[in-house]
Protein backbone atom coordinates (compact mmCIF):
# COMPACT_ATOMS: atom_id res chain seq x y z
CA UNK A 1 0.00 0.00 0.00
CA UNK A 2 1.09 3.76 -0.98
CA UNK A 3 1.83 5.81 2.15
CA UNK A 4 0.30 9.27 1.28
CA UNK A 5 1.40 10.80 3.94
CA UNK A 6 4.84 10.67 2.27
CA UNK A 7 3.52 12.79 -0.83
CA UNK A 8 3.45 16.47 -1.79
CA UNK A 9 0.46 18.98 -1.52
CA UNK A 10 -1.55 18.91 -4.81
CA UNK A 11 -0.19 21.62 -7.41
CA UNK A 12 1.05 21.81 -10.47
CA UNK A 13 3.57 22.89 -13.05
CA UNK A 14 3.67 24.50 -16.58
CA UNK A 15 6.11 25.22 -19.29
CA UNK A 16 5.95 28.84 -20.44
CA UNK A 17 4.47 28.78 -24.58
CA UNK A 18 7.18 28.27 -26.68
CA UNK A 19 7.41 30.25 -30.31
CA UNK A 20 5.61 26.85 -31.73
CA UNK A 21 2.56 27.53 -29.46
CA UNK A 22 3.08 24.84 -27.04
CA UNK A 23 3.21 24.18 -23.83
CA UNK A 24 3.28 21.30 -20.76
CA UNK A 25 1.72 20.78 -17.43
CA UNK A 26 2.45 18.32 -14.58
CA UNK A 27 0.16 18.05 -11.50
CA UNK A 28 0.68 15.64 -8.39
CA UNK A 29 -2.13 15.04 -6.08
CA UNK A 30 -2.37 12.34 -3.09
CA UNK A 31 -5.48 10.83 -5.20
CA UNK A 32 -6.98 10.83 -8.52
CA UNK A 33 -8.99 13.57 -7.31
CA UNK A 34 -6.87 16.39 -6.57
CA UNK A 35 -4.74 15.12 -9.22
CA UNK A 36 -7.42 15.80 -11.95
CA UNK A 37 -7.88 19.42 -10.53
CA UNK A 38 -4.86 20.28 -9.90
CA UNK A 39 -4.28 19.27 -13.79
CA UNK A 40 -7.38 21.11 -15.06
CA UNK A 41 -6.33 24.38 -12.75
CA UNK A 42 -2.84 24.09 -15.16
CA UNK A 43 -5.06 23.66 -18.33
CA UNK A 44 -7.37 26.83 -16.79
CA UNK A 45 -4.25 28.97 -15.82
CA UNK A 46 -2.47 28.21 -19.56
CA UNK A 47 -5.66 28.79 -21.49
CA UNK A 48 -7.50 31.56 -19.52
CA UNK A 49 -4.64 33.63 -17.16
CA UNK A 50 -6.62 35.37 -14.50
CA UNK A 51 -7.64 38.72 -14.70
CA UNK A 52 -5.89 41.48 -12.99
CA UNK A 53 -8.91 43.00 -11.02
CA UNK A 54 -10.37 40.58 -8.97
CA UNK A 55 -14.26 40.05 -9.79
CA UNK A 56 -17.80 38.51 -8.51
CA UNK A 57 -17.65 34.26 -8.83
CA UNK A 58 -21.38 33.45 -8.02
CA UNK A 59 -21.42 31.26 -11.22
CA UNK A 60 -20.34 27.90 -12.02
CA UNK A 61 -20.63 25.60 -14.90
CA UNK A 62 -20.44 21.78 -15.27
CA UNK A 63 -17.62 20.08 -16.50
CA UNK A 64 -17.51 16.03 -17.13
CA UNK A 65 -15.70 13.03 -18.41
CA UNK A 66 -15.46 9.33 -18.88
CA UNK A 67 -12.25 7.03 -20.07
CA UNK A 68 -10.85 3.76 -19.65
CA UNK A 69 -7.67 4.83 -17.44
CA UNK A 70 -7.35 8.13 -15.72
CA UNK A 71 -5.27 9.50 -18.83
CA UNK A 72 -7.78 9.45 -21.15
CA UNK A 73 -10.41 10.67 -18.09
CA UNK A 74 -7.99 13.78 -17.82
CA UNK A 75 -7.86 14.31 -21.78
CA UNK A 76 -12.30 14.30 -21.31
CA UNK A 77 -12.34 16.71 -18.67
CA UNK A 78 -9.78 18.71 -20.46
CA UNK A 79 -11.85 18.96 -23.59
CA UNK A 80 -14.76 19.77 -21.63
CA UNK A 81 -12.86 22.54 -19.89
CA UNK A 82 -11.44 24.21 -22.79
CA UNK A 83 -15.16 23.94 -24.62
CA UNK A 84 -15.93 25.78 -21.75
CA UNK A 85 -13.12 27.96 -21.76
CA UNK A 86 -14.11 28.82 -25.45
CA UNK A 87 -17.32 29.62 -24.56
CA UNK A 88 -16.98 31.42 -21.27
CA UNK A 89 -13.17 32.98 -22.36
CA UNK A 90 -10.97 34.70 -19.14
CA UNK A 91 -14.54 34.73 -17.05
CA UNK A 92 -13.74 31.49 -15.94
CA UNK A 93 -11.66 31.68 -12.54
CA UNK A 94 -10.91 28.38 -10.94
CA UNK A 95 -12.44 24.85 -10.99
CA UNK A 96 -13.32 22.16 -8.73
CA UNK A 97 -13.57 18.47 -9.22
CA UNK A 98 -16.41 16.87 -7.46
CA UNK A 99 -15.93 13.26 -7.33
CA UNK A 100 -14.08 10.51 -9.41
CA UNK A 101 -15.66 7.02 -9.35
CA UNK A 102 -14.57 3.98 -10.72
CA UNK A 103 -16.79 2.35 -13.79
CA UNK A 104 -18.06 -1.44 -13.81
CA UNK A 105 -15.47 -1.75 -16.59
CA UNK A 106 -12.93 -0.49 -14.41
CA UNK A 107 -12.80 2.80 -16.54
CA UNK A 108 -13.34 6.24 -14.63
CA UNK A 109 -16.29 8.57 -14.83
CA UNK A 110 -15.33 12.09 -13.50
CA UNK A 111 -17.25 15.50 -12.98
CA UNK A 112 -16.74 19.07 -11.50
CA UNK A 113 -17.32 22.72 -12.54
CA UNK A 114 -16.04 25.80 -13.17
CA UNK A 115 -16.37 29.22 -11.40
CA UNK A 116 -16.29 32.56 -12.82
CA UNK A 117 -18.90 35.65 -13.45
CA UNK A 118 -19.81 33.27 -16.50
CA UNK A 119 -19.94 36.18 -18.89
CA UNK A 120 -19.73 34.98 -22.52
CA UNK A 121 -16.47 36.28 -23.66
CA UNK A 122 -15.62 33.99 -26.46
CA UNK A 123 -11.99 33.75 -27.04
CA UNK A 124 -10.13 32.45 -31.06
CA UNK A 125 -7.26 31.51 -29.38
CA UNK A 126 -7.79 28.38 -26.91
CA UNK A 127 -5.57 25.78 -27.07
CA UNK A 128 -6.02 22.05 -27.67
CA UNK A 129 -4.94 18.66 -26.26
CA UNK A 130 -1.98 17.90 -28.14
CA UNK A 131 -1.60 13.87 -27.60
CA UNK A 132 -3.17 11.66 -24.98
CA UNK A 133 -1.91 12.95 -21.31
CA UNK A 134 -0.30 10.02 -19.06
CA UNK A 135 -0.98 9.22 -15.73
CA UNK A 136 1.05 7.48 -13.30
CA UNK A 137 1.13 6.64 -9.05
CA UNK A 138 4.39 6.74 -7.37
CA UNK A 139 4.80 5.90 -3.79
CA UNK A 140 7.08 9.36 -3.54
CA UNK A 141 4.79 11.61 -5.84
CA UNK A 142 1.30 10.18 -5.76
CA UNK A 143 -0.71 10.34 -8.75
CA UNK A 144 1.35 12.25 -11.25
CA UNK A 145 -0.58 14.01 -14.58
CA UNK A 146 1.21 14.79 -17.59
CA UNK A 147 -0.32 16.92 -20.44
CA UNK A 148 0.37 19.37 -24.17
CA UNK A 149 -1.79 21.90 -25.54
CA UNK A 150 -1.05 23.77 -28.75
CA UNK A 151 -2.71 27.17 -29.25
CA UNK A 152 -2.58 28.62 -32.66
Amino acid sequence: MIDREEVPAPGFTTSPWTPAGIATLHAVGHDERSALEAGLRAVLALAAPPPHTPLDTGRSAPIHGEGDDLGSLFADLIQDLLGQIEYFGGSLLDIAVDGVLRREDRGYVGWGYTVGTLQAVSRGDVPRLLGTPTASDSATQGIVLHATLHRP
